[in-house]
């Protein structure tokens, strides 16, 4: 979890975040990624300016990276996504089991 944690904070810095605020940041990724786990960068950014964050620009991997953190950080965040089936299935970085089939069954 420190690897994805230290990976995301240091894609925030180099997109605009300041390191002394990184806890506050993420709770405003929290809110907004709960409310809609497949949200679009566009509106991800739209909304962190909405909340006060000017200077933060967040893009897809970022907001993959902070969904992966706040899965494997439990009890901060990993709740905000669990609560209803349809946001679980939303989830994209949890294991997804393929079962291969064959040509002629298709």
């Amino acid at each position: 979890m420190e690897n994805v944690g230290q990976l995301l904070m240091d894609r925030l810095v180099k997109n605009g975040a300041d390191a002394s605020h990184f806890a506050s940041l993420l709770k405003a990724l929290s809110k907004i990624l709960s409310q809609d786990p497949n949200t679009d960068p566009t509106a991800a950014n739209e909304r962190l300016r909405y909340l006060g964050w000017q200077e933060v620009q967040v893009d897809y991997h970022t907001l993959q990276l902070a969904l992966a953190y706040f899965e494997l950080n439990d009890g901060k965040g990993a709740n905000a996504f669990s609560t209803d089936d349809a946001r679980r299935r939303a989830m994209r970085l949890r294991e997804v089991e393929i079962i291969p089939i064959a040509l002629n069954e298709a």
